[in-house]
């Protein structure tokens, strides 16, 4: 059973603070580091702008690309309109992803198998979609009873990732009401699901507004965050679990989360509970261990890491004086502990 709307933004920002308190497990500190590093750039032919959403295990990546103005692709003649399109980027050849008849397609994720999982627009409403060998599944809708307000008709439905498994999550809330009636979701064997933000324990009836779930492992964590007040989760059985923030109390966007535990997503210079976006972008990462890392294009204005695999090939977007790019990266790994860890991983 849903709770009621949650009171204004600042008690709801203070009960976020008091569930972390109670939720978050003590381990080791860590210092944070910076790795700053020189990727593989990923530009749509002919685009814009471009940008990497998500990436699999094979290192097949979708991501969106931007055309100011109708743009054409020199490699296969091609041509886009004006506006934000999806694509695929496997084995070196792009594809291009446009659910038929919506606008602003966005992939976002992409499972073991190649299924893509992403949302598009039609008018001012948003639905998701799943995609597979030229097939477009959709709309893919959370169901009206789930929403703050049954009856609104500006339901909005985004599917951000999919596991190795199947398992898809996301978030749905109104149009221009994000921050006060959005909530993350689990769509498992075709039931979709509201995360649970329990307010002490074995609460299972909470769900805060402002939550958005975006990673999924196979191991069934969710990682995901609170958009306004920048502070991140995981997510056990679609529960929240733990809340974190990077190293200093900064603002914390978690993007993905992958089996080994690791997360990525993006932090700000500015604290938690500010502006309600990071300020000077940086990428992280966050082992299981809870070790932070800084995450740096190098040369970049800012960087942005959205997805993450197994083996750790990260992807994400960078701003130079040359616009927005995607990029996809293997992060450097530590110390012979982690190379033993990715000759496991290569073997699930």
């Amino acid at each position: 059973m849903r709770s009621g709307q949650i009171g204004p933004h600042l008690l709801r920002n203070a009960a976020v603070l008091a569930v972390a308190m109670s939720l978050v497990s003590v381990s080791e500190a860590w210092a944070a580091k910076t790795e700053t590093f020189v990727p593989t750039t990923i530009q749509y032919p002919g685009s814009t702008s471009t940008g990497a959403r998500g990436i699999n295990n094979k290192g097949d990546i979708v991501g969106t690309y931007v055309c100011a103005v109708a743009c054409v692709n020199p490699v296969t003649g091609e041509t886009s309109t004006p506006g934000t399109h999806g694509f695929l980027l496997r084995d070196g050849v792009y594809t291009r992803i446009d659910v038929p008849g919506g606008t602003v397609t966005f992939p976002r994720g992409i499972g073991e198998k190649g299924t893509i999982v992403g949302h598009y627009n039609v008018g001012a409403v948003t639905h998701g979609f799943a995609y597979f060998e030229g097939f477009y599944l959709y709309p893919i809708d959370v169901p009206a009873e789930d929403f703050d307000h049954p009856a609104s008709p500006l339901r909005d439905t985004l599917l951000v990732r999919i596991s190795p498994k199947g398992d898809i999550v996301g978030c749905f809330h109104e149009d221009n009401q994000a921050m006060t009636t959005m909530h993350g979701f689990l769509l498992h064997h075709g039931k979709f699901t509201v995360l649970v933000t329990p307010h002490k324990a074995d609460d299972r009836s909470s769900h805060d507004p402002d939550t958005m779930s975006n990673g999924v492992a196979s191991t069934g964590e969710i990682a995901g965050f609170y958009l306004s007040s920048g502070v991140s989760y995981t997510a056990k059985r679609n529960v929240i679990a733990t809340t974190f923030t990077f190293e200093g109390n900064l603002f914390t966007l978690a993007w993905d989360v992958n089996a080994r535990g690791d997360i990525v997503g993006v932090h700000g210079d500015n604290q938690a509970n500010t502006v309600g976006a990071p300020v000077n972008p940086h990428g992280f990462l966050r082992t299981k261990d809870a070790e932070y890392r800084s995450l740096d294009v190098q040369g970049a204005i800012s960087t942005q890491v959205f997805g993450i695999n197994v083996v750790r090939d990260i992807v994400g977007a960078y701003t130079d004086a040359t616009g927005t790019h995607g990029f996809v990266y293997r992060l450097r790994l530590d110390d012979r502990r982690d190379d033993e860890d990715e000759r496991d991983d290569r073997d699930q």
